[in-house]
């Protein structure tokens, strides 16, 4: 019997606790068939092992994504030309020229300027007073001056790129001609930018985008469309998924207030908890989109070329076949091996920045409100309908 197509997002999707559907699936069809948002079906794999093999084995591609016909999981396009859209070698190429500047040693060096931010947005919390609302006062305000910091990008234009990269992100189907224009307008904000950087390179690099329109090996370097496509992404991913990741990770904590005390009674434990935070918590209702360029069988399933194949990232990391107790938060959990950063090329390039933005905002706001509570009841907060997931508001009381 033919089993049936499943539409993607799952029942129970926007909220705290991931679809039941993902561990049905997990148990019963670790290879199953869905049909996107966008109207493509695709095959979704849900199992901790399968999803390292399609985010890895060069038999299932990034590049084919952005070719004509290929299934779509979302409403945005991806860009051609870019590290999240190309395969090795040409992706080898890329990923080469901008590593140095995501190094981790070098990224590191933000770290004290990036805690003192988070200082400062903490006293805008204090300020404001029970009732503060976290994602606005810290979750969005902190990756937003860090990568137009970073980026080079002006801080001032942050409301207009802050709406197009929202928009960009849309899972919702009404705003599929807003999703178009808003990525068309940012897409043309960051050319300009580009612009201007490559008619003046002769003084230093003082951002990322200097150094990148610099970069130089063996006499390559990007091109001004690959440059574009790497400042678009960057600013999309840099602050819109940053910012949604802290949110959930306080109002996780927050859930389960002897989480917070514990963090309160022992802050060393914030890096593992960070990484237990991005294990336990939805990164996205869907998954990372691959198309197969040859047949793949699976679980005794026969995934055609040209087929798309989804990791679901979420679901690997609540999968009771690599975790203990998956389901369970643990602060201390050790050899934390989660999927959230994603596995092989394509391993997110700025995930340390993330790191660094997530550890340093919690510390200080652990610091700053001890007895920190939710100022409504979590099942009442509202999710914003985004391909990466996020909280519409954090209120919280901090009793002082």
């Amino acid at each position: 019997m033919t089993e049936p197509v499943l539409q993607i997002p799952f029942d129970y999707a926007f909220r705290f606790d991931p679809s039941p559907t993902f561990a049905e699936l997990r148990e019963n069809r670790p290879v199953a068939r869905v049909r996107t948002l966008a109207g493509a079906e695709v095959w979704l794999v849900t199992r901790y092992d399968d999803v390292k093999l399609v985010l890895a084995d060069p038999r299932f591609s990034r590049a084919a994504v952005v070719k004509q016909g290929a299934p779509r999981v979302a409403l945005a396009k991806p860009m051609p030309n870019s590290l999240t859209t190309t395969d090795p070698p040409e992706h080898s190429r890329l990923r080469r020229l901008v590593v140095p500047t995501f190094a981790h040693r070098k990224i590191e060096q933000t770290r004290p300027w990036v805690a003192d931010l988070s200082a400062q947005l903490a006293e805008d919390v204090a300020r404001a007073g029970d009732g503060a609302d976290i994602r606005q006062l810290v979750a969005l305000p902190l990756p937003i001056q860090v990568i137009c910091q970073l980026l080079g990008v002006p801080y001032a234009d942050r409301t207009q790129f802050r709406e197009w990269t929202e928009l960009g992100y849309s899972m919702k189907m009404a705003e599929k001609d807003l999703v178009e224009d808003a990525m068309t307008k940012l897409t043309a904000y960051i050319e300009d930018l580009v612009t201007k950087k490559l008619a003046n390179t002769s003084g230093p690099a003082d951002d990322l985008l200097d150094e990148l329109v610099r970069a130089r090996e063996e006499g390559d370097r990007l091109s001004q469309e690959e440059l574009i496509a790497f400042g678009v992404n960057l600013l999309v991913a840099g602050h819109e998924t940053s910012a949604n990741q802290i949110s959930s990770c306080v109002a996780t904590l927050l859930r389960w207030p002897e989480n917070w005390a514990r963090l309160v009674a022992e802050p060393e434990l914030v890096p593992s908890a960070i990484e237990e935070l991005l294990r336990f918590n939805r990164f996205s209702e869907v998954g990372q989109l691959r198309v197969a360029i040859e047949d793949v069988e699976l679980h005794g399933v026969q995934i055609k070329a040209g087929e798309g194949v989804m990791a679901a990232l979420n679901s690997a990391n609540r999968d009771p076949r690599a975790y203990d107790t998956p389901d369970e938060l643990r602060l201390d959990r050790r050899d934390n091996k989660h999927l959230s950063f994603g596995f092989g090329p394509h391993f997110c390039l700025g995930a340390q920045l993330a790191r660094i933005e997530l550890q340093e905002s919690l510390a200080a706001l652990v610091r700053r409100f001890p007895r920190m509570s939710l100022a409504k009841p979590a099942e009442e907060l509202e999710w914003r309908r985004v391909l990466v997931s996020g909280l519409a508001e954090l209120p919280v009381n901090l009793n002082l």
